[in-house]
């Protein structure tokens, strides 16, 4: 996708890379729409005839990742090819490596649930992902199953990473290729048994998670008004006569501040586990009551038991938004049970093997800002390979310049995102260390569309930026080698207001 019309099959075949299956450029857009408008995606799933969430868009910009958000479609940004001006929640990769493990491990297979049912009647749609007693290996500890992680709320590393966010980021991005996280719908956790709390092992990762495919989080929607019996280590225990409907009935309700909002919304409920669906069913009745439209639950575990759909007998009246006071009599049942799937668990004690055997193509295993620097990870860029027609790369250690280090690098990749995002460049930075110095040096790779890459240092950075800019019209000047952040902040006033005189 490129906002000006390129020629994409001869620039492709010039750096010896397959042929597009597609090229979208403006005019292909309906209303000539920018980047950022969720109509790029459209077009490229009509004419690839494709469901959007049989897509996934790898990016180097903000206008990139807003066009996937936009969409509803799963934004990856390429740290490796560029940082963005200002922090966001993304999916990210570190180089090309980390981006086809992501892929391979959690985005090219078809999704596999342990329970998959549908209701269309009831508008319910329900997905768990693994059976609560499997089991994986682990570094610490050597083995566990999904209690351990999510009953116990026990740390648990599989090689350098959170086990808990290895199987959150597999449940996350099945429902995404399932069809089972539409773009804009809102998704909350179902409450703990002790009031004002959340499942925190769920409530941490899905925060930060919730601009993955365009989500909204209410993580106050569903409120745990006076404590009740913790279920799952109830069952653990097994006092399963402690477990029933009226548990939740009389213990959970809506929050009121979201009476008027949440009519006709989607809404996504996590939980942890579900064996009879009693939580899940209780949340569904509260939605439907106060009109949401299509409700949806998904767990991590669920036990082999049927779903137990739960109905107010003629003459009961549920309100949403308050406390209830009722008995396993006010209500029908009817069990649901479609049957049971195999689920990934064969696929994700291969990741987790892999992972303890010291693969290192794994991407961070959940969301995370996408500048947010990655620790003691080494770098996996060749320092070998000069891009073509460029001077030879200075020898020494090379890193992707994850975060900037002082207001002037800053500075120029701010100008830098901007020309990206226009269209008129492509970039990326690393830092070069020399063979015994401890110092850096600041490597600017940049292209005009077109052209190869070449590597310049922050002064022939500037003066290229210069050349474009003044070419194109664009206002904006380099700052001093020694400025900090205040005198950037002081420079970009200064040509704020130069653009805004000039307009």
């Amino acid at each position: 996708m490129t906002t000006r019309s390129i020629d994409s099959a001869a620039l492709c075949s010039a750096a010896g890379l397959p042929q597009p299956a597609l090229h979208l450029s403006q005019e292909d857009i309906p209303g000539r729409k920018n980047r950022g408008s969720g109509l790029w995606l459209d077009q490229a799933a009509e004419r690839l005839g494709l469901r959007k969430n049989q897509l996934v868009i790898v990016g180097t910009t903000e206008w990139d990742w807003m066009t996937g958000i936009n969409a509803g479609v799963l934004y990856i940004h390429a740290r490796w090819a560029s940082a963005l001006g200002r922090t966001i929640d993304a999916l990210g990769a570190d180089d090309p490596v980390h981006l086809y493990w992501l892929l391979d491990r959690h985005l090219l297979h078809e999704p596999e649930w342990i329970f998959a049912l549908d209701d269309i009647e009831h508008r319910l749609r329900v997905r768990s992902l693994l059976q609560p007693a499997e089991t994986f290996p682990g570094t610490s500890p050597s083995s566990f199953d999904l209690k351990t992680v999510f009953t116990y709320d026990k740390k648990v590393t599989v090689g350098d990473r959170s086990a808990r966010d290895i199987l959150m980021l597999h449940l996350l991005c099945s429902a995404y290729l399932d069809g089972s996280l539409p773009n804009r719908a809102w998704f909350c956790v179902y409450p703990r048994s002790t009031p004002g709390r959340v499942n925190d092992q769920l409530g941490e990762f899905l925060e930060v998670a919730k601009v993955m495919v365009g989500w909204y989080y209410k993580g106050d929607l569903l409120v745990r008004a006076s404590q009740a019996t913790d279920t799952s280590l109830a069952r653990a225990a097994g006092r399963h006569d402690t477990v029933s409907i009226t548990t939740q009935a009389t213990t959970v309700h809506l929050n009121p501040e979201y009476r008027s909002t949440v009519v006709g919304k989607t809404v996504i409920v996590f939980d942890d586990f579900t064996t009879e669906g009693i939580s899940l069913d209780w949340a569904r009745n509260l939605l439907a009551k106060a009109g949401a439209g299509q409700i949806i639950g998904v767990t991590v575990g669920k036990y082999r038991k049927p779903y137990t759909l739960f109905t107010p007998r003629p003459g009961v009246t549920i309100n949403a938004f308050a406390p209830n006071a009722f008995t396993p009599a006010d209500f029908t049942t009817e069990y649901l049970s479609p049957g049971f799937g195999t689920g990934p668990g064969d696929l994700l004690r291969e990741t987790m093997s892999k992972l303890i055997a010291g693969e290192t193509g794994m991407p961070d295993s959940g969301c995370r800002p996408a500048n947010q620097p990655r620790v003691a990870v080494p770098s996996t860029i060749p320092t070998n390979v000069p891009a073509t027609g460029s001077r030879p790369v200075p020898a020494g250690r090379r890193e992707p310049m994850r975060t900037y280090r002082n207001g002037r690098q800053r500075h120029i990749g701010d100008i830098l995102n901007q020309l990206a995002a226009d269209e008129l460049v492509t970039w990326h930075g690393e830092y070069l260390y020399r063979v015994g110095k401890s110092s850096s040096t600041a490597l600017w790779w940049i292209s005009r569309w077109g052209s190869p890459a070449q590597w310049y240092d922050s002064r022939e950075a500037e003066e290229l930026i210069s050349q474009v800019c003044e070419d194109e019209g664009i206002i904006w000047e380099p700052v001093q080698p020694n400025y900090g952040e205040s005198e950037r902040l002081e420079a970009v006033q200064r040509i704020e207001r130069r653009r805004a005189a000039g307009n």
